[in-house]
């Protein structure tokens, strides 16, 4: 098994594909309802809270849930990943820090608050 799709319920689709473009790179294909991130294996999915509303099998999708996880990825160098960002003017919520058990991360917020974690195992 493995991730490959991690998709994101939000009232601003343009706003959310453009933070993660900045994050990721890349460029996000779709229209303001519906778009998406090829990164590699793997891709984002950014779908606004409003149309799945309207569809009945996703009657539970909303934005209410954000915090609820954290969305962790593996880089080479947490320091430069970290200098990157700020240059880019996004905000993290710490610097990187060495964890007793031996990874070292921090963490950010995207715009609609969920939490994304950089670390080095």
């Amino acid at each position: 098994m493995k991730c490959s799709n991690i998709a994101f319920v939000t009232n601003d689709v343009p706003r959310l594909c453009a933070f993660y473009e900045t994050v990721f790179g890349g460029k996000a294909e779709g229209d303001a309802f519906h778009a998406g991130l090829a990164l590699g294996g793997m891709g984002f999915t950014f779908v606004h809270a409003g149309t799945l509303r309207e569809i009945p099998s996703f009657h539970y999708a909303s934005t209410d849930g954000a915090n609820r996880a954290i969305y962790s990825f593996d880089v080479a160098d947490v320091d430069a990943e970290y200098q990157r960002l700020l240059s880019q003017g996004i905000k993290t919520l710490n610097e990187p820090t060495t964890h007793p058990w031996g990874a070292r991360s921090f963490q950010f917020a995207d715009p609609d608050g969920n939490i994304i974690n950089f670390r080095r195992v």
